[in-house]
């Protein structure tokens, strides 16, 4: 008698992960920073002021329009006031959901299987992710580094990488490339150089030239992204810019999502974009905390690279993992990687002042 499944027509099929490419089952996923609640984030970088009360008002008065429609698919009125905040022209903006969805479109654009991607290292890890996705071929060039400073790696000129990243400044350092160092770069690449200025904001509040957006026409070649996850506190929101040649921003017109960036995030960047007091005061401010918070870690006899974002990467010896769990025991999260690299530091959140005490005050005893 012929079997169950010979009977019934059925196939004995594998397990279904097979079907899966081999790539992705292979791959190691990003991992996003924990989020418990009730919990003190100091992990993820993001602002501890909220949003622009012109944000707000906006968010108040969404018309039910706004959301029955499709939004506007290259968010032109977001481009129009960001290319007159920023001093480019609404051709060289592409608007996100989000920096990643603008490093995703990058990616996708740039990148064949096989095609290769460079980055000094440590960075950014979904730079790795989005590689593997594209079965693209990683060179990671290390950072030149001391404790007070990382100095970007003369090899990442030499790569032969079609996209070469450089976040600036750069996570989880917080440490920041001179301009001058960047447009050389640029120069030398045979290749895309994308500056991701995601904590940017926070290095101009110290160094009005610490952008190399200023030069983006001089480099045919450059693009940079921002967010407005960090300085402009829109991180539930998803907005991130692109700025390239005219020409390179319509190829990647073609490859983005028909829809990407929802009507109300788009009216939320707008206004958030023309209120540059709220901007201004909550750099400022952010700033002012950052100095406390490194004064008072002085006393713990811990280092940190010089840090121009809203974070320290503090290196406090091979305690770090214990340090960790220790103040989250307390309802406190801060970053730690255990990989070889980083295994001895951990990054630090600038919070509200607070949030910056409850820190001070767990980690004195802890330590």
């Amino acid at each position: 008698m012929a079997n169950d499944d010979a009977a019934t027509g059925n196939v004995p099929r594998p397990d279904v992960l097979h079907y899966v490419r081999p790539g992705i089952r292979a791959l190691h996923g990003y991992t996003p920073g924990e989020q418990y609640p009730g919990f003190t984030k100091l992990n993820t970088n993001e602002s501890a002021i909220g949003p622009s009360p012109k944000v707000l008002a906006v968010l108040a008065a969404i018309a039910d329009e706004s959301l029955r429609l499709y939004p506007d698919p290259t968010a032109v009125r977001l481009r129009e006031v960001a290319a007159e905040r920023f001093g480019v022209s609404p051709e060289q903006i592409l608007a996100g959901n989000g920096s990643d969805d603008c490093l995703t479109i990058l990616y996708r654009t740039f990148l064949d299987p096989g095609s290769r991607v460079a980055f000094p290292w440590p960075s950014y890890g979904l730079y790795d992710t989005l590689a593997g996705l594209q079965g693209a071929h990683i060179t990671r060039v290390p950072y030149q580094r001391t404790t007070t400073n990382w100095t970007l790696p003369a090899g990442l000129a030499t790569t032969g990488a079609r996209l070469t990243m450089v976040a600036n400044p750069d996570n989880p350092s917080s440490t920041l490339v001179p301009v001058a160092a960047l447009r050389r770069l640029a120069e030398r690449l045979d290749g895309i150089l994308v500056v991701d200025e995601a904590y940017v904001d926070f290095a101009l509040g110290v160094n009005p030239d610490a952008s190399v957006l200023p030069h983006l026409a001089a480099h045919p070649n450059l693009v940079v992204l921002r967010t407005f996850s960090k300085s402009y506190s829109l991180a539930g929101a998803r907005l991130g810019l692109m700025f390239a040649a005219p020409a390179l921003i319509a190829e990647m017109n073609k490859v983005k999502d028909s829809y990407n960036v929802n009507a109300i995030t788009q009216a939320l960047g707008t206004a958030a974009l023309q209120d540059r007091a709220h901007h201004a005061d909550l750099v400022g401010r952010t700033l002012a905390e950052k100095t406390r918070v490194e004064q008072a870690l002085v006393g713990f006899g811990w280092t940190w690279p010089a840090a121009f974002g809203n974070f320290l990467l503090v290196e406090v010896g091979p305690r770090a993992r214990e340090i960790r769990d220790a103040l989250k025991a307390r309802k406190i999260l801060v970053r730690f990687w255990d990989t070889p690299e980083l295994q001895t530091f951990v990054r630090i959140t600038i919070g509200s002042p607070a949030q910056n005490d409850a820190l001070l005050t767990a980690l004195r005893d802890i330590v």
